[in-house]
């Protein structure tokens, strides 16, 4: 695996991302118009489906990325893990093993979490992320096309309640977070099924990164690192 080179910073502190082995990014890709981010509201209805079964700081941080997967980029979440790895013989997105609910004991594990998902052409991902004291290390990969990108957050920093009435009072930079975590974390993963945002959140910079693609002609290889050490990839 070649070493990616680094980038500028995120302007979110608590939050470093990167992504490994992106190919074809130069690629002009075919987008729909009509679907849009995830409103605030919404987010605060599927915060409050959520947070009867959210134990721990980190469950909140998964649920959400998790929604994220499943409402704005139409992955369906596999209900049995054994399915995963079928190639699509057994299992389509369509499938009545699929979901876009959190599967059954999703959070049973006190430190580590696994979630596998399905798109509309067939290709499978799966969520993965480890616990430690205090990172929360989160791996989105495709399986098919074997692209990766890997999230380090730090739960006691973004989360300051489990117990709120709002989205907003648990997790104060909800939106940044999210909005990282949709642009860094899961679009170079999902690149193909992302559906172009229209929404109220971040459109300027959507138009800009469609305009950084249309202006590279030849495919090209494109990777995101930390800028500044962070304790999750120190003695990498």
């Amino acid at each position: 695996m070649e070493t990616p080179e680094t980038t500028s910073s995120s302007d979110l502190s608590q939050i470093s991302l990167q992504s490994l082995e992106v190919e074809g990014a130069g690629k002009t890709e075919t987008k729909t118009e009509s679907d849009a981010e995830i409103e605030p509201c919404d987010w605060q209805s599927l915060f409050h489906s959520i947070q009867p079964n959210i134990r721990k700081r980190s469950d909140l941080l998964m649920a959400l990325a998790h929604f994220l997967i499943t409402k704005e980029y139409r992955l369906r979440s596999i209900k049995n893990a054994s399915d995963f790895g079928a190639g699509g013989s057994t299992i389509t997105s369509t499938s009545t093993n699929t979901s876009e609910l959190l599967p059954k004991n999703w959070n049973r594990d006190a430190h580590r979490y696994a979630m596998h998902y399905i798109d509309e052409l067939g290709n499978q991902y799966v969520l993965l992320a480890k616990l430690s004291r205090k990172d929360l290390v989160i791996s989105l990969q495709n399986s098919t096309s074997k692209r990766m990108s890997i999230a380090c957050l730090q739960p006691e920093n973004l989360v300051k309640s489990t117990s709120k009435s709002y989205l907003a009072k648990c997790i104060p930079k909800a939106e940044k977070m999210i909005n990282r975590l949709r642009f860094d974390l899961v679009d170079p993963v999902v690149r193909g099924t992302k559906r172009t945002a229209d929404g109220p959140f971040f459109a300027q910079e959507m138009i800009k990164r469609k305009k950084l693609l249309l202006q590279n002609s030849q495919p090209s290889r494109v990777t995101f690192n930390l800028s500044e050490k962070h304790p999750c990839t120190r003695g990498q």
